[in-house]
């Protein structure tokens, strides 16, 4: 992925898949209005969860046009009284727990790591997001070098081949991290590292998630709390927007 983009992966949040061709019925004039927002991301990618819930991975060209999304999402989509709430409204789903503006995002990246991904996503694929704030700004910069390096990827390679999991590559980026030094300075925790990693299949990817977990145990422990997010779904539609 070119160094300036961005992406954004939503929290589990609807009933089916929204950003298809055709779209459903009742989300066809929301999906519409996206097509002619300038501010729309380039690709939208559906996940379906275990649970059966679904959720979305948007890249954009760059920090102005992700923030412009989201501000025209809030405004014409997540509100009470916006035009195409209605449609949210019928995708959710939990109509008591209708996505909003602050509950919205799973995570997001704004910086570029590594972009070590194969071949061209198609339906079947299943991918692990993750997204974990290290300890503090020593490792943060740990991270950033580590996560980055060509060493580290061989090693998740390696292990994969090893195991007969089908691995596709994976995506490292972190939060905000424009905003790394003036965290550090009012003694906010260092931006977030967000991961996602492409596996063939829904199987593969809960092996290759338990196998990466074992093999980075000692810089997980050393970088990270306990507290681990992730996200682990299987591609059913890659939108060209």
């Amino acid at each position: 992925m070119d160094r300036g983009r961005c992406m954004i992966v939503g929290r589990p949040a609807y009933r089916y898949p929204i950003a298809v061709v055709p779209p459903p019925a009742e989300v066809a004039p929301l999906l519409q209005a996206i097509r002619e927002c300038e501010a729309r991301p380039f690709r939208i990618i559906s996940y379906l969860e275990d649970s059966g819930k679904v959720f979305n991975c948007s890249f954009f060209d760059d920090r102005v046009h992700m923030r412009e999304w989201l501000s025209w999402l809030a405004t014409n989509a997540l509100s009470a009284d916006s035009r195409f709430h209605k449609c949210m409204a019928r995708a959710v789903a939990d109509a008591d727990a209708l996505p909003t503006a602050e509950t919205l995002l799973f995570a997001h990246g704004t910086t570029v790591l590594a972009d070590t991904r194969l071949g061209e996503y198609h339906p079947g694929m299943a991918i692990n997001f993750t997204r974990q704030v290290p300890r503090g700004a020593e490792q943060h910069v740990d991270v950033c070098e580590v996560a980055a390096s060509a060493e580290f990827e061989q090693r998740i390679a390696e292990v994969m081949q090893q195991h007969g999991i089908a691995y596709f590559g994976r995506l490292a980026m972190l939060e905000g991290a424009e905003d790394a030094e003036d965290a550090a300075a009012v003694g906010r925790p260092p931006p977030a590292l967000v991961t996602a990693i492409r596996y063939g299949s829904l199987d593969d990817a809960k092996r290759g998630t338990a196998l990466v977990r074992e093999l980075m145990r000692p810089e997980l422990t050393r970088w990270f709390d306990n507290q681990y997010n992730s996200l682990l779904g299987t591609t059913t539609q890659v939108l060209e927007l």
